[in-house]
């Protein structure tokens, strides 16, 4: 077993998936609902961000190859995806209404069930591509192409396992981080949050287009070469 590369796989895929800086949009999208719902929600959308990285680490660029869709490709939309959901979040405007929620009968089902009915209407965007985004699908599957012995592959799934978790702790923590912050502070952090967002949307797609157009964008503002 390679502990350096597994060591670089954890940090590279920890960094990506940016838990802590992520906090504020996961709450931005369940400040509605009861803790015991946020909790939950946590919980199923952290399991819910480990299966799409084991996914893509397995078959991830099979899958992409079956629909014929390329990583620039997939850059570009998941950066108009980010991009839509960052101005929103600067304009203080909320996805989600009441009426989504309203619409399952609530005596009738337990935490788990609402929660499950609740994250489908949150796991796009935050699930994928805000967690699990084009950066990071690239990341797993470079990691995925470097790993040719059991023992590392054994290793790599560990380290996506770690690195869920850590992501779930967070999210079960972000109740605590508003209570520090306060509703102005959440507010001032959302709104920098998705200026961050629209950024990282448009480094997405400059990204994508440098891939399908090279050697016509600037280099020096090119990120997706350190994927290739």
């Amino acid at each position: 077993m390679d502990f350096s590369f597994l060591i670089g796989a954890f940090v590279g895929t920890l960094s990506i998936l940016n838990p802590i800086g992520n906090v504020p949009i996961f709450l931005e999208h369940v400040q509605t609902d009861s803790p015991k719902m946020q909790r939950a929600i946590a919980l199923l959308l952290g399991l819910s961000i480990f299966a799409l990285l084991i996914f893509f680490f397995f078959i991830g660029r099979s899958a992409l190859n079956l629909f014929s869709i390329t990583i620039p490709a997939f850059r570009i939309a998941g950066g108009i995806l980010i991009l839509l959901v960052g101005i929103r979040m600067m304009q203080g405007k909320s996805k989600f209404s009441n009426e989504g929620i309203q619409a399952a009968p609530a005596a009738q089902q337990n935490v788990f069930e609402e929660a499950t009915f609740r994250l489908s209407s949150i796991i796009v965007p935050v699930a994928m591509p805000l967690f699990v985004g084009p950066g990071t699908i690239t990341t797993v599957i470079l990691f995925s192409d470097n790993t040719k012995t059991l023992l590392n592959t054994v290793g790599m799934v560990l380290v996506l396992a770690i690195c869920s978790a850590i992501v779930t702790i967070c999210l079960l923590s972000s109740r605590y981080i508003y209570k520090i912050l306060g509703n102005n502070g959440m507010q001032i952090v959302v709104r920098f949050m998705g200026m961050i967002l629209c950024a990282m949307a448009v480094q997405f797609m400059i990204d994508g287009f440098a891939q399908l157009l090279p050697g016509v964008l600037n280099p020096d503002y090119i990120h997706a070469s350190k994927f290739q």
